[in-house]
């Protein structure tokens, strides 16, 4: 939060372009958050916080280098905000930095960790990010979500511009995701599963015919191949066209190919203590100017990486890495 100075009374923000197009209400909202919305809005109607020196309606779009005065009274809560980047905190997402652009930052997100919640990746980048654009109510935060036991790739936004971008190409189906994972078995041919999901509980299944699951239930969608397989074993690339919650884990399972190691999902393997699930890749097809990239990939963590060895050696699974990637940018 950038405070410029205090004035007779008021303290005073500048508005920075991750603020712009934002209502007013909204935008001192988020910067004040401790503050309850009540007083916020009879704030704005009485006058106690002003753009530009004005008094203006809670519904002004706010504009970049538009300056927000806000009365002492109301903005008492300032001094619980922390301005500050926490050092440990930066050099954790620097440790799972892959790529970062002027929009995006693509991390790769350890195996373990939380997307959201208590002591998860968006606590990290809340800490460890502070300041970025000197916002009043943007901040870095996830623009999708993994599982708390899938590693790899996930976009975090650094500006609105990219936030907006990168979710306008998830809705377009523009976005092709790429997962390596160990299965219990896999399909002898590449293979489209497509199936009907519900979640029930803390697990999804497979759709049944009765009138509540096919209204509760969502299309999932999935294409699976081979790439290498030993001891009854399978390194699979995965590409998921819907992101259904454990959408790879249900249907791999249901069509008779759980990872090897999910025992929620039938696939308990001597061995495994838990199921290995990457998110490999992420691309567009073409380079895209406002994300900053075309294709971007996150290595295996290397727990991961030596337990694939040991199944599958380490000359095959480089080969079978080199080829996984040569069939994403093809």
């Amino acid at each position: 939060m950038l405070v410029l100075q205090s004035v007779k009374g008021y303290n005073l923000f500048i508005c920075s372009s991750n603020d712009s197009g934002r209502r007013l209400d909204r935008v001192v909202k988020k910067m004040l958050p401790d503050v309850p919305a009540g007083l916020i809005y009879s704030g704005i109607r009485k006058g106690l916080i002003k753009v530009n020196g004005k008094k203006s309606k809670q519904s002004y779009r706010i504009e970049e280098n538009d300056t927000i005065a806000v009365r002492e009274s109301i903005s008492y809560a300032l001094e619980n905000r922390r301005d500050h980047t926490d050092s440990v905190a930066s050099a954790q997402l620097e440790e799972i930095t892959v790529l970062r652009s002027r929009n995006l930052l693509m991390l790769n997100k350890p195996a373990g960790m939380l997307t959201h919640g208590e002591d998860s990746l968006a606590v990290l980048l809340d800490r460890g990010l502070t300041g970025i654009g000197s916002s009043l109510s943007f901040k870095p935060a996830p623009l999708h979500r993994l599982d708390r036991n899938t590693s790899g790739l996930i976009a975090i936004s650094v500006t609105i511009k990219g936030a907006s971008r990168f979710s306008e190409l998830m809705r377009e189906h523009r976005l092709k995701k790429y997962y390596i994972g160990i299965c219990k078995g896999g399909p002898a041919k590449p293979q489209k599963l497509s199936d009907r999901l519900i979640r029930t509980g803390l697990k999804t299944r497979t759709a049944g015919s009765s009138p509540a699951d096919e209204t509760e239930s969502k299309r999932a969608v999935t294409t699976v191949e081979t790439i290498l397989k030993k001891d009854g074993l399978t390194l699979c690339l995965f590409r998921i066209e819907t992101g259904l919650t454990h959408q790879i884990r249900a249907q791999s399972a249901e069509a008779g190919f759980p990872l090897a190691g999910d025992a929620k999902y039938g696939g308990s393997v001597k061995g495994f203590r838990t199921f290995i699930l990457h998110a490999f890749s992420l691309s567009f097809g073409e380079f895209d100017e406002i994300c900053g990239f075309k294709e971007c990939t996150a290595p295996l963590p290397a727990k991961s990486f030596n337990k694939a060895v040991s199944i599958f050696g380490r000359t095959e699974l480089e080969s079978a890495i080199d080829r996984i990637i040569t069939i994403i940018i093809s």
